[in-house]
């Protein structure tokens, strides 16, 4: 069987020979869009379990990074290839069970993929990760019993003696014990050739919700499965601090721990772009950079912002991206889910603190701070001992991260924006004109990473440009290209401080921008900024000291021209505001030139000066 994991085109994946033995949970298959390191890593993980070379692994990330959509498409691969390695899906749900009925329903749920695999029986598969159906060991038993199977005498033993084991009532952790035993129990008899992968999700609700009697960590029972390469674990946990914790204490060594990344900005673009179409928003590639960096690339919080409710607002511009965010976070999923993660951590924390601290590092999710750093910013009543021990509580609940001693935001902006809406009295936000202040945060928060990959870009043009000049000159399309970028920076800082009178009147919270804007017969202008009542058509022009007699009065009005013709043809309700930058000046005579064509060339300092 060939490899079926492989790329199509724009982040999406080839489904050609993929069979899907359990239905996804993404909808329509064609919808998964990229995940491509990730998955491929998983892939490769569990082709090494066939050479019993591949160790336990532990998958973690908050809920909504995507956890168990790649690990159900992970299992339907290893399931369609059929090379010898069977998948097992085993998912952990909310809700008191002892450790009795955990043993029932996991081997069964265990041995009916394991038919199912060697039946090529998907709809039996289903129904065995289909968490809210019952299931029946008896009435499986009597199914086996009526069917040809690879190591039918091995599976009916095992089903016959759980029959029996329910019978007895034995102390509850020994059933804990017998169930996690039960993949590696059949990997390794003799006579069985196939390998076991164990997909185990939400692995926390294990010690949270498994009444395993005296032991009230039934999670000890995998110390001595999770070592095993015949079939090792691929668990996955949405409460990232309490998992890693729990497996550095009681599974010490078993597990090597990754943490799920947010996804690839281009992937997360695609994937915006899929579901606006999916949902009949009409989003532009713009609207989903701006959605992807206030989701932070999570892709269960893109779909939170697209999926259409009543009352919620189709999307077609940042201002109803905006409304869609505040809906959520005010009466949506993103409200309910980080608030699980919010109750759970007041259960032990201090209110008004763990909400201070959380927003403080949400805003500045970036920066890393030390406990003394935050106990004096945040002017923090607590003892030193007492503020670790919230910090603490705070990265084991989700609510921030820990590197290195020091403490920073999570990686989801929505965190905030819910911290904000239901607790803004507390963190001091201010009650006038709140809804601009919420919208603006997003705004201005896009705009600062968009100012920060310009400066990234400049850098790499910079370094590049010096090495094309030790090789073959100055390389004058490259020059002319970082120039436009420089300018537009400073354009764009000037609308965020407010202090330019060229982008006087624009916005923050409503402009865009196009470099090299292309018109007809090869013409363009290299920068259109565009604002809600105004636009700004700017040449740039980056000559050497040497060479700025080549701006001619000529060229000068062919730019007023071209650029009054795109003004017509496409901003007609608009103001025109012309603007002309040159690196190295101008010569004097020129400056007469440009007042008589209206145009700007000395907005911004250093940038647009007249030489004298």
């Amino acid at each position: 069987m060939k490899k079926l994991l492989k790329l199509d085109t724009r982040n999406r994946w080839d489904l050609e020979g993929i069979e899907f033995a359990i239905k996804e949970r993404v909808g329509k298959s064609e919808t998964f869009i990229g995940r491509i390191k990730e998955l491929e890593f998983l892939y490769h993980w569990a082709d090494n379990i066939r050479n019993e070379i591949s160790r336990s692994i532990a998958f973690l990330g908050r809920r909504k990074i995507g956890k168990s959509l790649i690990l159900e498409r992970l299992y339907n691969i290893i399931y369609s290839e059929n090379k010898g390695l069977i998948p097992f899906y085993y998912e952990f749900t909310e809700g008191t069970r002892s450790g009795k009925e955990f043993y029932h329903d996991f081997l069964t749920r265990f041995y009916m993929q394991v038919v199912g695999y060697y039946m090529r029986d998907t709809f039996l598969i289903r129904k065995a990760v289909n968490f809210k159906a019952d299931v029946d060991v008896a009435e499986f038993r009597k199914k086996i019993e009526s069917i040809s199977v690879p190591n039918k005498e091995l599976i009916l033993n095992d089903l016959n003696s759980c029959i029996n084991m329910l019978k007895k009532e034995k102390p509850l952790y020994e059933y804990v014990i017998a169930a996690t035993a039960t993949p590696r129990s059949f990997a390794t008899t003799p006579g069985v050739e196939e390998k076991i992968v164990q997909m185990i999700d939400e692995f926390q609700y294990l010690n949270m919700y498994i009444d395993a009697g005296v032991e009230d960590k039934p999670c000890k029972a995998y110390m001595s499965t999770a070592e095993m390469r015949v079939a090792p674990l691929l668990i996955t946990g949405s409460l990232m601090g309490v998992v890693s914790e729990e497996l550095m204490r009681w599974l010490p060594h078993r597990f090597d721990e990754f943490i799920v990344p947010k996804m690839n900005e281009q992937e997360a673009i695609y994937m915006t772009m899929n579901y606006g179409k999916i949902y009949e928003h009409s989003i532009t590639p713009d609207i989903a950079s701006y959605i992807v960096h206030i989701t932070n690339n999570v892709p269960g919080r893109i779909i939170d912002m697209l999926t259409p409710k009543f009352g919620k607002t189709l999307i077609t511009n940042v201002v109803e991206a905006d409304q869609a965010l505040k809906y959520e976070v005010e009466v949506g999923t993103i409200k309910r889910d980080w608030n699980e993660y919010l109750m759970l951590a007041m259960k032990t924390v201090n209110h008004v603190n763990m909400r201070r601290i959380t927003y403080f590092l949400c805003k500045h999710e970036g920066h890393w701070y030390y406990p003394r750093d935050l106990k004096n910013v945040l002017s923090l009543e607590l003892d030193d001992n007492k503020l670790r021990e919230e910090l603490e509580l705070l990265h084991k609940y989700d609510l921030i991260e820990q590197k290195d001693g020091r403490y920073g935001g999570v990686f989801d902006r929505t965190l905030k924006k819910v911290l904000m809406k239901q607790h803004g009295d507390i963190l001091g936000l201010p009650e006038k004109d709140f809804d601009a202040y919420f919208r603006n945060d997003s705004l201005l928060d896009y705009l600062k990473e968009r100012i920060r990959q310009l400066e990234l870009s400049l850098e790499e043009m910079d370094l590049l440009r010096r090495k094309l000049k030790v090789l073959q000159g100055d390389h004058n399309n490259l020059k002319g290209d970082y120039y436009e970028h420089v300018v537009l920076l400073e354009l764009i800082k000037s609308i965020i401080d407010s202090e330019n009178s060229l982008t006087e009147g624009i916005s923050v919270t409503d402009f865009s921008y196009k470099l090299r804007f292309f018109l007809e017969a090869g013409k363009e202008i290299d920068i259109v900024l565009e604002g809600r009542d105004v636009v700004i058509m700017a040449e740039c022009k980056n000559y050497a000291p040497e060479n700025i007699y080549k701006i001619t009065e000529k060229m000068v009005a062919d730019f007023a021209d071209k650029a009054r013709q795109l003004a017509k043809e496409r901003f007609q309700q608009k103001k025109l505001r012309l603007a002309y930058f040159s690196k190295n000046g101008f010569e004097e005579k020129m400056k007469p030139v440009f007042d008589r064509h209206g145009i700007v060339i000395n907005s911004i300092y250093a940038l647009g000066r007249v030489k004298n």
